[in-house]
């Protein structure tokens, strides 16, 4: 007969031990399942993990090595197709060139153009890198002794002015310069490059010697 409170794996094997295994197995297996089935959503409500089970630094120092990024990690390519035009990769820049010349005009009191031109912004391209170079050739034919004015201007951008005195019915030439680079440009649209020029006294009248001459280097930027 078996001993009170004993498995029947511990007491001594008889001809009836394996249906007796196989009822230990059965009732482990019913206690297994209800265990399980007291589990259910909000049974566990506390943190796994207690506090202060990790402390500060979280990765030690040199935990992380170079390089944090591995071989291979990034692929080619890094810039997406048609991010750059084919022809920004051939042609980055846009190089052209301004000279012109005009003659018989007057100059006034204020700034007046005598040579300029409108220039277009080609297509992708937001800036223009000027530099430039005027000339004013101009006779006193006012009643007074007078001086003559000269500037080059891009936009609203205006170069350093430059003057020179003229006798009465004397002449001169006076030249003035602009190194200067505009940005944020609109394809399409045009921007004003230009040579003024100006007296102070006399009130002078058209000559057809009067000559004005513009030259620039122009590069515009993608």
């Amino acid at each position: 007969m078996a001993q009170p409170g004993l498995l029947s794996s511990q007491i001594p094997k008889s001809e009836d031990w394996i249906p007796r295994e196989i009822a230990d197995l059965k009732r482990e297996l019913r206690e297994l399942t209800a265990q399980v089935g007291r589990i259910h959503d909000g049974t566990i409500i506390t943190q796994l993990m207690a506090d202060g089970a990790i402390t500060a630094p979280k990765i030690g120092p040199a935990a992380v090595t170079a390089p944090a990024i591995g071989a291979g990690a990034v692929t080619a390519p890094a810039i997406g197709a048609g991010s750059v035009g084919y022809a920004a990769l051939v042609a980055p820049t846009l190089p052209a060139a301004v000279n012109l010349t005009t003659t018989a005009f007057a100059p006034t009191a204020t700034w007046a153009e005598v040579a300029g031109l409108d220039l277009t912004v080609p297509t992708d391209c937001t800036r223009l890198l000027v530099t430039a170079t005027g000339w004013v050739y101009s006779i006193n034919n006012s009643a007074a002794p007078d001086d003559l004015h000269t500037r080059v201007s891009l936009g609203a951008t205006d170069g350093q002015a430059f003057l020179t005195p003229l006798a009465v019915t004397g002449y001169g030439t006076i030249s003035a310069g602009l190194a200067a680079l505009a940005d944020s440009l609109v394809p399409g649209t045009t921007i004003r490059l230009k040579a003024s020029a100006k007296t102070t006294t006399g009130a002078w009248t058209t000559d057809a010697a009067n000559t004005a001459t513009l030259v620039a280097s122009l590069t515009w930027l993608r």
